[in-house]
């Protein structure tokens, strides 16, 4: 259907736009998502990051162990539960965010300038709207 094919479309297109204004970002879509998440919160389970990135288990463990293995995030045992490990990122991936994340937030100012400012606060209204009922599917 139409919306479905204009969400993907508009995903393929910015994502492309993006790696075209920073060709030399040293972190992809999943890798970048994965920071994001993290740097919403000190520090999370492997097991939720999965669940919140929409990912399986060992696709979770390979992206922190080649994150980790950059300096961008890294591992600790809970201190209640020894059998849990806690991810969180470092200076260094908040910087490595920060930076993939600024052409980003051009291209989206871009863009949104480009509607009305009615348009603009419909959208994120229906954006949030989206994003907390998928957020909610996936728990």
């Amino acid at each position: 259907d139409e919306l479905s094919a204009n969400v993907i479309m508009l995903g393929r297109l910015f994502i492309a736009q993006c790696e075209r204004a920073n060709p030399a970002s040293p972190v992809d879509g999943p890798r970048l998502l994965m920071l994001r998440v993290l740097s919403e919160a000190s520090e999370r389970r492997a097991g939720e990051l999965a669940r919140l990135l929409g990912i399986k288990a060992p696709a979770t463990s390979s992206l922190i162990e080649s994150l980790e293995r950059e300096g961008l995030v890294t591992r600790a045992h809970d201190d209640r539960d020894r059998r849990v490990t806690m991810i969180s990122i470092t200076d260094e991936g908040a910087r490595v965010l920060r930076d993939a994340v600024a052409p980003q937030r051009e291209l989206a100012r871009r863009l949104m300038s480009s509607l009305p400012e009615e348009d603009v606060a419909t959208l994120v209204r229906i954006q949030r709207s989206l994003v907390a009922t998928m957020t909610d599917m996936g728990r």
